[in-house]
C-alpha cells in the first residue's frame, strides 16, 4: 500500500475519530441537563459537528493532495462506527436515568 493512500485513510480516520470524541463529550454534558436542554444540546451539537465536519471535508478534498477515495472511506467507516456508538451510549444513559427516576417515584 502506498504511503499516500495510508496517510489519506489515516487522516480520514482521525477526522472521524475527533467527530466521535466530540459527540461523546457533548452527550456526557447533555446527560447532566434537563430533558429539554438535553435535546437542545444533542441536536444542536449534532448540527454544529456535521457543519464543521462538512467544511473540513470539503476543504481537504479541494485543497489537500490526498487520495480522495482512501480519505473518504477511512472517514465514513469510522464515522458510522462512532455514530452507532453515540446512539447506543445515549440510549443506555437515557434508560439508566429513566429507571432511576422511576425508582425514586
Amino acid at each position: 500500500m502506498s504511503e499516500g493512500i495510508l496517510f489519506s485513510a489515516l487522516a480520514g480516520v482521525g477526522l472521524a475519530a475527533l467527530y466521535s470524541v466530540a459527540a461523546y463529550f457533548l452527550g456526557r454534558i447533555a446527560m447532566r441537563s434537563s430533558r429539554q436542554t438535553f435535546m437542545m444540546i444533542v441536536m444542536g451539537g449534532m448540527v454544529a459537528r456535521l457543519f464543521v465536519a462538512l467544511i473540513i471535508l470539503t476543504l481537504i478534498l479541494v485543497f489537500a493532495p490526498i487520495h480522495k477515495v482512501a480519505f473518504l472511506l477511512g472517514f465514513f467507516v469510522v464515522f458510522m462506527v462512532g455514530l452507532t456508538l453515540e446512539i447506543v451510549t445515549l440510549h443506555r444513559q437515557q434508560q439508566a436515568v429513566s429507571r432511576k427516576e422511576q425508582s425514586t417515584a
